[in-house]
């Protein structure tokens, strides 16, 4: 992963030197959008768990999160455009099981220790997806090298890995436990910051909270009943910072 993120790096860096040759010699003068516009992004905060079976599990903790991935605009006026990004992205968090799980299994089938032991009832998660967010953009007119937007849409999700991590620290691969697709809703905003001619650093800020249950994992629903088996409906929700460059 350090390796994919270094060549990221290097992308952006290369992007925003090769396109830094086209300088604009009059900023005041309101430039007339491309029909199109794009570039490269890094991203990093914070993911936690919610469910609406509050009363058989909690979420305490929150998780670090990355992404990268290209985004593109296509600009249908000068001041509105449609919003399309292609990347990678990693969500997760903990949860505590107030019953436990129930036939957890492995990547490879194999039993993973849950509810007999008190001290594995609670997991931590960690989910990587390829993600493609499709929104509306508005935005307003460069004012003093600055233009600023907001943005709202859809986020369609593919699975790629998942992991689990009981509180024996160990972390197991389980990414035949959750489901395959999810999709999500964001709403963002931020800037972008004029360099040089079309070239711009990107600065933006976003939530996304997903619609659907992420995993195929049973807890029970009491201690006196353990016939009692349910399937709880666990969402990711997720606060980033994205930093990159458009060209």
């Amino acid at each position: 992963m350090k390796k994919i993120f270094s060549i990221v790096v290097i992308l952006l860096l290369s992007a925003a030197f090769l396109s830094a040759q086209d300088i604009n010699l009059n900023p005041a003068q309101p430039k007339k959008k491309n029909k199109v516009d794009g570039g490269l992004y890094l991203k990093g905060g914070i993911s936690w768990l919610m469910s609406d079976s509050k009363s058989f599990l909690s979420s305490n903790k929150a998780k670090l999160t990355y992404g990268f991935g290209a985004t593109m605009d296509w600009n249908f006026s000068q001041n509105f455009s449609l919003n399309i990004t292609a990347g990678l992205t990693n969500l997760g968090g903990t949860t505590e099981f107030k019953y436990g799980l129930i036939d957890l299994k492995d990547i490879d089938d194999k039993l993973i220790p849950t509810s007999n032991d008190t001290l594995t009832h609670s997991y931590k998660y960690s989910t990587t997806y390829i993600d493609v967010p499709i929104g509306i953009k508005g935005c307003t007119n460069e004012i003093g090298y600055f233009t600023y937007f907001l943005k709202l849409g859809i986020d369609p999700m593919v699975r790629i890995k998942s992991k689990i991590t009981p509180e024996t620290k160990e972390v197991f691969i389980i990414t035949k436990s959750t489901n395959l697709f999810n999709i999500g809703w964001f709403v963002g905003g931020g800037a972008e910051w004029t360099l040089a001619g079309n070239t711009k650093l990107l600065f933006e800020i976003g939530y996304l909270g997903t619609f659907f249950d992420f995993d195929k994992i049973d807890t029970w629903k009491g201690e006196n009943k353990p016939e009692q088996r349910f399937d709880p409906r666990i969402k990711f929700n997720d606060i980033s910072l994205k930093v990159g460059v458009i060209f």
